[in-house]
């Protein structure tokens, strides 16, 4: 056994860290979390466009499940999902608008964590498919995106609102059939 054995390594994978990793825990941002969420939108996005007005003002209007990592106790990343539609939509098609991670909390989880919560979320909800756009030169955003089962599937000419082209990717998600 050594460290821990077999009951380490069932502790290690239901919190998804291994030895030395802090854990994440990923929860609805709440109002509180607006400024939070301009702040890194700014950090992150700027480039792009004015993604500190328009990702915290969709957030407060309800326009997407907003979530937020936590790591050492401080809000570390975020990520939005886009609510699907009704019930008579199919397929059921949800996007990713956003995910950023403060740059103190990079390579630690909290990437990792905030996807797997919209994968888990968009499963509870029913989605056949997610969709996401990333700058083309985002490669560490790719790199995550497909270790969680995305895969490009074009390119978006001047996507961005300052002009930029981005690759979009999508998830195919896995359904289990209903049985009579």
């Amino acid at each position: 056994p050594g460290q821990g054995g077999r009951s380490a390594l069932k502790a290690r994978a239901q919190t998804g860290r291994g030895p030395g990793k802090p854990r994440v825990v990923v929860r609805m941002a709440g109002t509180a979390d607006a400024e939070f969420i301009r702040s890194l939108s700014r950090k992150a996005f700027q480039p792009y466009g004015p993604y500190e007005e328009m990702l915290p003002a969709w957030f407060l209007a309800g326009i997407g499940l907003v979530f937020v990592g936590v790591l050492r106790k401080r809000s570390a990343g975020f990520a939005m999902l886009e609510r699907c539609g009704g019930e008579g939509v199919s397929p059921r098609i949800s996007e990713v608008l956003a995910i950023a991670v403060e740059p103190w909390a990079r390579n630690q989880g909290v990437g990792d964590r905030l996807m797997e919560e919209i994968i888990r979320r968009a499963d509870m909800f029913q989605v056949d498919k997610l969709v996401l756009h990333t700058a083309v030169d985002n490669l560490a955003g790719q790199a995550v995106f497909r270790k969680h089962g995305f895969v490009p599937c074009g390119i978006e000419k001047e996507f961005y609102p300052e002009g930029q082209d981005a690759l979009m990717m999508q998830r195919a998600m896995a359904r289990m059939p209903i049985r009579p």
